[in-house]
């Protein structure tokens, strides 16, 4: 059975990641500079219990692509792109996909990672780093709450600003 929740819940993922670059990807661009924990903006998703009043928030935040400082380490020059959903409060589940555009196309796609029973989770798509492009994260989520919120399952999705990089190194 949990298997088939997250076959259906993959393409589920799949399918969305592709439709929020989709609508309307050209974004404000951020500066190359600017390092992975720079976010633009986050979405933000609540649910209330009906019988507590109690209320759970939930944000989904995609960072800015950034040149991989740990790959070039390792001496593989990639762009890598993170993202997390964060809850006030234990949910039943978390689900996230992350994918990395290069010029506005799929460059890149995560798997889907969940996690049951917390309230975060974080995932990420890296590829080898191509000078003078625009780069740009998305990413696409599944909250489940625990029975008795309302909404019980909330899908959310979060695009970062497009970020140029001029130069594969380290800075």
């Amino acid at each position: 059975m949990r298997t088939v929740q997250r076959t259906l819940l993959a393409g589920a993922l799949t399918g969305a990641l592709a439709l929020t670059m989709g609508a309307g990807s050209a974004g404000a661009s951020a500066p190359a500079d600017a390092g992975p924990d720079t976010a633009t903006g986050t979405s933000t998703v609540r649910t209330m219990d009906a019988r507590s009043g109690d209320v759970i928030t939930c944000k989904i935040t995609t960072h800015l692509p950034h040149y991989s400082h740990h790959a070039h380490a390792d001496n593989r020059h990639m762009v890598n792109v993170t993202a997390d959903i964060k809850c006030s409060k234990k949910v039943a589940q978390l689900a996230i996909r992350v994918g990395l555009f290069k010029n506005g196309t799929l460059y890149k796609q995560s798997g889907t990672r969940a996690n049951l029973g917390k309230n975060k989770v974080s995932q990420n798509a890296a590829r080898r780093c191509v000078k003078r492009q625009n780069y740009t994260g998305a990413a696409v989520g599944v909250v489940t709450f625990p029975p008795g919120y309302t909404p019980h399952t909330k899908q959310v999705k979060h695009t970062s600003a497009t970020v140029r990089i001029n130069a594969c190194k380290k800075s």
